[in-house]
């Protein structure tokens, strides 16, 4: 009487679990790599929407922490290694950073979306989509002068930790 328990019991759980089957097949493994030879920001789809100046500051508060998040795979002087490079496409900061009195929808939220890049040697780059959202409540008092850098810098943050998971390590 106990296995029959058992085996209805592992069903329903495996039947609980037969949506998320779909779901399997659109998360890829990280990429395969440990070592990078380098890791660079482009910007440049911002600068050639019109944005030049903006794209330098996003270039500024990003590189630094591109540099962070993958100091421990970087390795300059391995000519095997492959270089990455990570683009940002586009940045929509929500309307209001002093949120709202009900809870934060989608369109209330930062986003941040492009692409990584690697490039192995001899052979084709691989190319993976980015995307990173945040509440623009994450950044501190909206009355603050300096509130669009913070609510910049945070989406970055998200966003350089989502390039980073990319990776093996």
């Amino acid at each position: 009487m106990s296995s029959h328990r058992l085996d209805r019991r592992a069903f329903l759980a495996l039947a609980g679990l037969a949506p998320l089957a779909g779901c399997a097949g659109l998360v890829e493994p990280p990429m395969p790599w440990t070592r990078l030879r380098s890791v660079e920001l482009d910007v440049s789809s911002l600068a050639e929407k019109g944005l030049p100046r903006y794209a330098e500051d996003v270039a500024a508060i990003g590189r630094p922490l591109l540099a962070q998040a993958f100091a421990d795979v970087l390795a300059p002087g391995d000519a095997k290694a492959p270089r990455a490079t990570v683009t940002i496409e586009t940045v929509r900061f929500a309307g209001s950073p002093g949120g709202s009195d009900g809870p934060l929808g989608w369109e209330d939220r930062d986003h941040m979306a492009g692409h990584v890049v690697v490039g192995p040697v001899g052979a084709a780059p691989i190319s993976r989509p980015l995307f990173a959202d945040r509440s623009p409540t994450d950044a501190g008092p909206w009355y603050l002068p300096d509130i669009d850098r913070r609510r910049l810098e945070g989406l970055l943050r998200v966003y350089v930790a989502w390039a980073r998971r990319e990776f093996s390590n």
